[in-house]
């Protein structure tokens, strides 16, 4: 019979993977291989709003398509990704071309809907039917995956940019997915009377990467010290000014943030 029991607390780590930068300049994007442009399709079914959102997290916009290549290649990536129902991407109703337009801006030079769309009244959103690459305009609340492009970008080293963020944009700490380790603070200002809210995704290293908030730019009250991993959690100023520092101590093998 013991008498001398004892208690351990166990904790096991491991590092995660680095995402590690192309010689194409794709990264996790695929490369067409004809025009410079990179597709990424996601897995998850989300609403066109929803998809616009994560597609600016990576950097990207929603896909926009300019000829029958780049139309094939989309429907044969979605298809590899098990996007069998069809996909979401970038088109929008803008005024251009039957009211039609590109969420990305970009001009309206081609189009591939089938025989009896665009249906009025059928939704603002159009979706691509992977199984003939042909469009249907639909209800942009509709849960489908999501094509996302962006241009192929050369490697630099990242650094740490301050300016006036504009709401609705995109902030990601410097080298974001690819490197976290340059520290950067952002100063959000909302109009008089109200409140900055973020909504964050995070991936840092427990032992020693923090994200912290404050209320005000200097000297004022902190709202969150935060690490780890999170993915669309959201905080909210107490004032109309809202200051985010990305603290880093290495950085090693995880994203950073965007908020």
């Amino acid at each position: 019979c013991y008498t001398n029991l004892y208690e351990f607390n166990i904790f096991c780590t491991t590092q995660l993977q680095q995402p590690v930068r192309s010689a194409d300049g794709c990264d996790s994007f695929e490369d067409d291989n004809e025009d410079g442009i990179c597709y990424q399709v996601g897995t998850t079914a989300e609403t066109w709003q929803e998809a616009q959102l994560n597609c600016k997290k990576l950097g990207a916009n929603l896909a926009s398509i300019h000829n029958p290549q780049e139309n094939t290649f989309l429907r044969r990536l979605a298809v590899s990704k098990g996007a069998v129902n069809g996909i979401f991407f970038g088109v929008t109703f803008s005024g251009k071309s039957a009211d039609f337009g590109w969420e990305d801006l970009t001009e309206w030079d081609y189009e591939n809907f089938d025989q009896e769309f665009p249906m009025p009244g059928a939704g603002s959103c159009v979706i691509m039917d992977t199984s003939t690459g042909q469009w249907t305009d639909a209800d942009c609340s509709e849960k489908l995956p999501v094509a996302c492009v962006r241009e192929q970008r050369a490697v630099v080293n990242p650094i740490c940019i301050t300016n006036s963020e504009k709401e609705g944009e995109i902030i990601t700490s410097p080298g974001f997915p690819f490197s976290a380790s340059i520290p950067c603070d952002f100063s959000l200002t909302a109009e008089v009377g109200k409140k900055v809210e973020l909504i964050i995704l995070l991936e840092a290293n427990t032992c020693c990467d923090f994200l912290v908030l404050y209320d005000d730019f200097i000297g004022g009250n902190m709202i969150a010290n935060i690490t780890g991993e999170m993915c669309n959690v959201t905080y909210t100023s107490s004032t109309n000014i809202m200051r985010v520092s990305w603290l880093p101590n290495g950085g090693v093998n995880v994203r950073g943030v965007a908020v």
